[in-house]
């Protein structure tokens, strides 16, 4: 609350509630001090749209003649308050006999209340206005001001004052994500707007006495009264709010606003219960999903010597550089150090920066305000903003176009970025892992990638190996993906043939683990069987005869070779055997040749 709540004296104390047995006297005009003039405008109730500029000395409002305001409310008293412009607004005060007044959202005697402020009288509400000259209300301050809870409600004094401890609950216990959080809100919140000591979320065997299904029920105490109330669906049943008021003294309104405060509390408490029901299930995926991804990477040297990578670069906020053929499983490794790490309950971020256009990769990562280009109706956040605290993973970075590149330099140096046609710096929170199956270095000497941009991103680099390098792997990961796929297939598939394993075994799989994937896949389509059958498979891994023999090989066999033959000859012969056998497709011919597909057009092996 801006406006300070003053005592009788003039000083300045904390805010307090009314107290039912007080009365304060009306102000003296040698109790207060002159200051600067000020306007009340009344916004709501039947005199809406009266002012009254208080000048120096103490004015009156009420329903008498007498009165510096004149209000025809019949809600208020003859006499109601005292009010006397000071340098921030203006001071109240309270009648003898009259009702409190209503101060952002809190019952007051009196109080020091801002320009700006409104004050809830009866069934009226005013506003205290500055002025901008000695005729007028400052209509800024007027206008700007209007839009407060107070002034927004209108009925009676005791349903807007209800309505906003209503308000007041709602936005304390939305804040809370445990039960003994919500049950602290719940006790500040009631010895705030209620006046009560404390607020109690009770387990108990059985109902107290004179339970009803939907009635409180209230037990005196040393103190004064406890007021019980059913909170149905709350793992403890009940709530207790504790007052210093005798039994008599508890009004039916305060006992309906009790009960709304427990079924609020109902509904938080099962929005917690489900909360926390949806985080364990997510762990519990999380720790499978990062036990069964250490058992897919296998047990060959290579795969091992990943295995012990990953925890050492989870633990650390260094850029990490993933190199591999297409389909190795880099973005899977991507992941898998995320999970592994502090940053796991933070958000994981891809972007293939191969599958963006051009035009469109900086708004992609950066994000763009409303208005930077056509067509960007309302403002976006990019994916470095989208990740948070999280890591970002840059898939085929190779493919990013130089412009970008001098862009996501200048992110990683600065640790910020600006949204496109925004000046605005947002800080970089996410850690950043890259990934390619491209020669970088041979991409800076051909002048398409920037060598800055390569040292920045490869401050520690991670080679995935490929399949054929992992030796028995092949036919411990085609069974674990079997696993994975057959429990969605409608088939009930036990494994594999060993003539069917023989043959994924004999394969050099050019597409790695993305393409092993997609041949079980294909099996299991195809299949019908209680087993994946040599037959099952594509006819590239199942159904290639064997090789012939040396002494039956004729020189139209693309594995024929002529002596004597130099080197380039040999590297030729080599070239056009691999595009045969692939049937042309260069990048599955340079995978079968074990080099990168842009030496396949050099001619050098």
């Amino acid at each position: 609350m801006r406006g300070r709540i003053l005592s009788a004296g003039g000083t300045t104390t904390s805010a307090r509630s009314v107290d039912s047995n007080r009365n304060p006297p009306c102000v003296t005009t040698a109790a207060v001090k002159a200051g600067p003039s000020a306007h009340l405008v009344v916004t709501r109730g039947p005199d809406a749209g009266m002012r009254a500029l208080v000048r120096d000395g103490v004015s009156i409002v009420g329903r008498s003649r007498e009165a510096h305001l004149v209000l025809s409310d019949r809600s208020v008293s003859r006499h109601h308050f005292h009010v006397h412009a000071t340098e921030r607004g203006v001071y109240v005060r309270v009648c003898d006999g009259a009702a409190p007044l209503l101060v952002h959202d809190r019952e007051v005697v009196e109080a020091d209340v801002d320009v700006g402020d409104p004050i809830v009288v009866g069934d009226s509400v005013i506003l205290v206005a500055g002025t901008s000259d000695e005729g007028a209300p400052d209509s800024q301050t007027y206008h700007g001001t209007t839009m407060n809870l107070p002034a927004l409600l209108s009925g009676q004094a005791a349903d807007v004052r209800g309505l906003a401890a209503v308000f007041a609950l709602n936005q304390a216990i939305a804040r809370s994500e445990s039960i003994a959080a919500l049950e602290t809100a719940l006790a500040g919140w009631a010895k705030v707007q209620l006046s009560c000591d404390d607020a109690k979320i009770l387990g108990v065997s059985r109902p107290p006495p004179q339970a009803g299904d939907d009635e409180p029920v209230l037990e005196s105490g040393e103190r004064g009264a406890t007021i019980f109330v059913p909170s149905h669906g709350a793992p403890t049943g009940w709530i207790a709010f504790a007052t210093s008021l005798p039994i008599a003294a508890v009004k039916d309104s305060l006992r309906r606003l009790l009960v709304l405060a427990a079924a609020l509390c109902t509904s938080r408490f099962a929005q917690i219960a489900l909360l926390h029901a949806v985080q364990a299930e997510n762990e519990m995926f999380r720790r499978q999903a990062v036990g069964s991804a250490r058992a897919f990477l296998g047990t060959s040297p290579g795969a091992e010597a990943v295995i012990r990578t990953i925890p050492k670069l989870a633990v650390s906020d260094s850029t990490v550089l993933l190199l591999g053929e297409t389909g190795v499983g880099k973005s899977f490794v991507a992941r898998l150090i995320h999970e592994s790490g502090a940053r796991k309950g933070e958000p994981f971020r891809i972007i293939n920066c191969a599958a963006i256009p051009e035009n469109l990769i900086e708004s992609e990562l950066f994000g763009h305000a409303k208005g930077a280009f056509t067509g960007a109706i309302t403002a976006k956040a990019g994916a470095f903003e989208a990740a948070e605290r999280g890591t970002l993973f840059l898939d085929e970075i190779g493919e990013l176009p130089l412009a970008s590149q001098a862009k996501l330099l200048h992110v990683l140096e600065a640790k910020q970025f600006e949204r496109l046609g925004s000046n605005k710096a947002i800080p970089l929170q996410a850690r950043i892992i890259a990934a390619t199956n491209r020669d970088l270095e041979e991409m800076i000497g051909a002048g398409t990638f920037r060598r800055d941009l390569y040292f920045r991103i490869s401050v520690v680099k991670t080679e995935i190996p490929s399949l054929r390098e992992r030796g028995d792997d092949v036919t411990v990961l085609a069974t674990q993906i079997l696993e994975d796929l057959a429990a969605n297939s409608g088939r009930r598939v036990h494994g594999f043939s060993r003539a069917a394993l023989d043959a994924i075994g004999a394969y050099p799989w050019p597409g790695n683990v993305r393409e092993l994937r997609n041949v079980i896949e294909h099996a299991l389509v195809f299949g019908d069987g209680p087993t994946i059958e040599i037959g099952d498979l594509p006819p590239t891994v199942g159904g290639a005869p064997a090789a012939a023999p040396p002494s039956m090989r004729q020189e139209g066999d693309v594995t024929w070779v002529g002596l004597p033959m130099n080197e380039d000859q040999l590297n030729e012969q080599n070239r056009q055997a691999a595009l045969r056998s692939s049937g042309g497709n260069k990048t599955r011919a340079a995978a079968l040749l074990g080099i990168r597909r842009a030496r396949l057009y050099s001619n050098k092996k």
